[in-house]
């Protein structure tokens, strides 16, 4: 028998559209594709498409995941307005989740997670005590000292060899990992907004 409700997780935080369908602990489907400057117009048909491919639709969806960044400023409005106009016709709880939360899910300890800016730049936030501190913005090649003992995310391997810190692989896909989040978010927690990087070293 099919469960009957399930939570839908997007991403469009880089040139990728990732859509997943979860249920509990059970990755149901997973959709990828690359659409620069197209992420309005494929996200839709690429949720109903994962739906289909989970044996589902969007009336079993009890809640909804979404990307809301670091990254790409246009894709992540994109998604949130989508993950917000869902959540209203559906009637069921829209969550942001960074891209940070993401990675790091499923991983214990001190971790750099890593997500990519434009040109030499990185989005870097600290994962310490079970808590992220805020994130910033840094140059590759001057990154700030960091109490972490592993780094995840993009070009961690180089992170990895700079900061003399392990590199880590996420366990799962963005999209994935966003969905499994959000079905265990409390109901109250706030819709979700877009955020936004500060250029300093870490606090």
């Amino acid at each position: 028998m099919l469960p009957n409700k399930v939570s839908l997780g997007f991403d469009t935080s880089t040139s990728k559209c990732t859509i997943a369908v979860v249920s509990g602990n059970t990755i149901l489907a997973e959709k990828s594709e690359e659409a620069p400057k197209k992420h309005a117009e494929r996200l839709m048909y690429l949720i109903e498409d994962a739906l289909k491919s989970s044996k589902h639709d969007l009336s079993h969806v009890s809640s909804i995941g979404v990307g809301i960044g670091p990254g790409n400023f246009t894709g992540v409005r994109v998604s949130v307005a989508t993950a917000r106009g869902l959540s209203l016709a559906l009637n069921v709880p829209a969550f942001g989740v960074t891209t940070f939360e993401a990675l790091q899910l499923g991983h214990k300890g001190n971790i750099l997670c890593s997500v990519r800016a434009k040109k030499d730049q990185i989005y870097l936030s600290e994962y310490q005590n079970g808590i992220f501190e805020q994130s910033i913005i840094s140059n590759i090649d001057n990154l700030p000292k960091t109490k972490c003992n592993f780094v995840i995310g993009d070009k961690s391997n180089l992170i990895s060899e700079s900061l003399h810190i392990k590199p880590l692989e996420p366990i799962h896909s963005t999209a994935s990992s966003i969905a499994k989040i959000a079905q265990e978010l409390p109901m109250e927690k706030s819709p979700p907004t877009p955020i936004y990087p500060i250029h300093n070293e870490f606090i």
